[in-house]
Order: C-alpha cells, then sequence, then structure tokens
C-alpha cells in the first residue's frame, strides 16, 4: 500500500519541487533585473548632478565676469534652472539616512537668491554691492562642493562602488561595508554647515522664515508619487503621465515630490507638495524661439493657464520682458484687496505662449483663507501720509508683509515721482509707511 502512495506522490513531489526552482529561478531574474535597474538610475543621477554642478560653476563664474543687465538676467535664471536641476538629481539618490541636508539648503537658497535677482528689471535696479559680494561668496562655496562631489565621483568610478550596496549599509547600519559613498557626502555637508551664514537679502530670508512657519498650514490630504505625476500632466495639459518619474523630497521643513518629464524639445521639472499637492516650482527647459506674440496675448494666455490650474483672481503688479521670454509678476486679488503674500511669477515663451516657468512658492506658503482686519482710516485720511511730492496714479487696498514681518492692510498708493513709478503702502490702521518700493515696468491702469 505504502508503495502504491509513494509511487503516486513521488512524481508529484517531483513536478511541484521542479516548479518551485522555475518559480524561484524567475524570481531572482526578476529581482536581478530591479536591483540593475535600481543602480542604473542611482548611478545616472550621481553623474548628472556632477554635470550640473560643473554647468553651475560656470553659469555663475560668467555671471560675475558680465556688465549687462540683460546678460545678467539670463545667467541668474540659468543659475536659477541648474540649481534646481540640481536638486532634482539629489532627490533620486538613497539619501534618506545619509547626512546632506545643509547642502541641499544652500542649493535651495542659491536657486531662489538667483531666481530673485533674474526675474526683477535689472537696468531700473541693478544688483548692488552687497548682492554681488554674496554672489561671488555663494561661488566660491559651490566651487569647493563641486570638487567634492568631482573627489567622490572618481572614486566610484575607480573602485566600481555600487549605490544598491550604499542603500544596503545605510539599511542594515553595517560598519564592515565600504563607506566610502557615505563618507563622501557627509564630508560635503559637514563643510556647508562651517559656511558663514550668507547674506541672502530680507526677500529670501523672509521667505525661508516663512515657509517654515506656513508648512503646517498647508491643507489637503497627502498625495502619492502616481497623483504627483497626474497634477503635472495636468499643469502641462498632457492626457498621460508617461515616462514621469516621480521622487519624494523626505528632508527638510515640508515634503515635495520632484516630478521630471522629459520630452523631444527638453526635460520639464517640476516640485509639488505632499500635502496638498500645490505646484512649487515648474521649468521647462525647451528652447525658445523668435518671438510671435505681444504683451496682450502672452498675459491673456498665462491669466487662462492659471485659471485651469487653480489659480483664480491673480492681478499683474510688475513685467519684465527679455528676448523672448515674458516675466508676469501676480498677486491675489480678494475682493477689492490685494493680497501681496500670495504673489507668484510666470514665465511665457513669445513664440507661442506655453508657459515655461512657475514660480509659486510665496503663493503656495503664504494662504489666507480671508484678508483680517478692516480699515480705520479713510483713503483720503491715509494719503495725507504719503509725500507731497509723489503725483498719486491709483489707489488700492492692500495685505502685506511689512518690513517688520508682520501682516498688515493697507492703502497702496501708485504714482510718478521724477519720471520713476513707485508704490508706497501707508497702514490703514494708524497711518505708519509700511513700505516704498520702485516698481519695475508695472502697467498702473491694471493694477
Amino acid at each position: 500500500m505504502y508503495r502504491k502512495i509513494a509511487a503516486i506522490l513521488f512524481p508529484v513531489s517531483l513536478i511541484a519541487l521542479v516548479a518551485t526552482g522555475v518559480w524561484g529561478y524567475y524570481e531572482s531574474q526578476d529581482k536581478d533585473s530591479i536591483l540593475i535597474k535600481a543602480e542604473n538610475q542611482y548611478q545616472r543621477a550621481f553623474h548628472e548632478l556632477n554635470d550640473h554642478m560643473d554647468q553651475l560653476d560656470a553659469e555663475i563664474g560668467k555671471s560675475l565676469a558680465i556688465n549687462s543687465a540683460k546678460q545678467t538676467t539670463t545667467s541668474m535664471t540659468n543659475v536659477w534652472r541648474l540649481t534646481y536641476a540640481a536638486q532634482n538629481d539629489i532627490a533620486q539618490l538613497p539619501m534618506t539616512l545619509m547626512p546632506f541636508h545643509k547642502a541641499e539648503e544652500f542649493l535651495s537658497d542659491l536657486g531662489t537668491f538667483s531666481y530673485k535677482i533674474g526675474v526683477r528689471d535689472l537696468h531700473v535696479e541693478p544688483m548692488n554691492n552687497t548682492e554681488w559680494k554674496s554672489l561671488q561668496s555663494l561661488y566660491n562655496h559651490q566651487r569647493e562642493i563641486r570638487s567634492n562631489l568631482h573627489q567622490l565621483q572618481s572614486k566610484v568610478l575607480d573602485k566600481n562602488l555600487r549605490w544598491m550596496d550604499v542603500e544596503l549599509a545605510l539599511a542594515s547600519e553595517d560598519k564592515t561595508m565600504d563607506n566610502t559613498i557615505i563618507d563622501g557626502f557627509h564630508k560635503v555637508n559637514k563643510m556647508v554647515e562651517q559656511y558663514p551664514e550668507a547674506d541672502w537679502g530680507p526677500t529670501v530670508n523672509n521667505l525661508k522664515v516663512r515657509q517654515k512657519e506656513k508648512y503646517n498650514s498647508l491643507k489637503g490630504k497627502s498625495i502619492t508619487a502616481e497623483e504627483a505625476k497626474q497634477r503635472v500632466a495636468k499643469l502641462m495639459n498632457r492626457p498621460t503621465t508617461k515616462n514621469m518619474t516621480a521622487v519624494l523630497n523626505k528632508k527638510g521643513d515640508y515634503q515635495t515630490y520632484s516630478v521630471r518629464y522629459p520630452l523631444k524639445s527638453g526635460d520639464v521639472y517640476t516640485d509639488i507638495t505632499k500635502v496638498g499637492g500645490k505646484v512649487v516650482w515648474m521649468i521647462d527647459e525647451r528652447p525658445v524661439g523668435k518671438a510671435k506674440l505681444n504683451y496682450e496675448q502672452a498675459e491673456a494666455g498665462a491669466q487662462r493657464f492659471l485659471k485651469r490650474i487653480g489659480f483664480p483672481d491673480m492681478s499683474v503688479i510688475s513685467y519684465n520682458q527679455t528676448d523672448d521670454l515674458l516675466s508676469l509678476n501676480y498677486v491675489h486679488r480678494e475682493d477689492n484687496v490685494l493680497v501681496y503674500p500670495q504673489a507668484l511669477t510666470v514665465k511665457i515663451a513669445m513664440d507661442n505662449g506655453n508657459i515655461v516657468g512657475i514660480h509659486a512658492a510665496e503663493y503656495v506658503f503664504n494662504f489666507h483663507e480671508t484678508v483680517k482686519g478692516h480699515p480705520k482710516l479713510t483713503e483720503a485720511q491715509a494719503k495725507g501720509y504719503v509725500s507731497p511730492r509723489l503725483k498719486v496714479q491709483k489707489t488700492n487696498l492692500a495685505y502685506i508683509y511689512g518690513e517688520d514681518g508682520k501682516e498688515a492692510l493697507c492703502y497702496e498708493f501708485l504714482g510718478i515721482l521724477n519720471k520713476e513709478q513707485y508704490r508706497v503702502f501707508i497702514n490703514s490702521q494708524n497711518g505708519n509707511e509700511e513700505l516704498v518700493e520702485k516698481i519695475t515696468k508695472a502697467d498702473l491702469s491694471e493694477a
């Protein structure tokens, strides 16, 4: 009887054993394929990081030698683009447990600093001596970071080091494995920690403080990487997320997904907050052709774009046009109040009207449900606090951050003095002169 049972079970067991072996083989093959794909992605991102740091070094160096407002604008915009690309490369590396946050913060601040210079009219407000000295210092720091990353790259190539081993060492805290890569990034991070605090200027510093304060007030559910890609598809008005990659940036004061969208015309990079799925940055690297549109056509297209992606009731407060690109600076209008903290910039290609850049961090991190308070002073009373030499042409109610960093409901007086345009903000509660700004190519009739 046992022989009969054995005769039946043996071939069944043999088949099961063979099937298990085949399954194990293919499972191993699939696992190896996944590991190879991940390793290739890490290697590509690391070497692209070095390439972008090389380009950044060349671009900042060039900007220090430039004496033309037009060329400085172009160069600073390129610095902003390259710092963002470098951050995107870092986001694709297994950096969760690796100390590199100070270097990432440095690149982020350098990007914001260069962006703020790049979007303003340098014919009217050229770089001042403090900004130039800051840029020189940032250039030297960036060169040190680049040099250390090059040394690390040489070791990776010479020793044929694998990033998957780095990830394993970080996860297991294995002290016996080769930690060359981990030590290299740790060295860069320690070096950046020792840099003296850069003078980023009040705009960048205030934005950094408000980003830290306001992230906790972001509303909405946490989105997934796939949802982030879907939002980029909507942003680009594309029907599919095919070929997009999304990486979660886990460090810093707020978490974002960095989404890369490779197109034949050039890569598109976007940062979207994990909480609420808000667009913080977008850069389209495609080359721009000769301008075919006028200002009115481009601005109308930008307004349609902003409404489509969820930025309604935006008013242009200033603009800057260089070569074939138009940069429009917007603030949100709530009823009849201009909410200046809710600001964003849109960059339009004048060849076909496509949006090739967005900077919406100030809007995202300064969102207000409603404007607080009501004016105590009348418009006429507030005007009495304005210099009589300013020829006032228009008045608005405006909500701003004053020089002390506090929110204030003001009367905004737009006018002319010595053929220059200015906006003066008078506190509607007490008549204090909160802020005076020179306007760069603002259309006063639209403000």
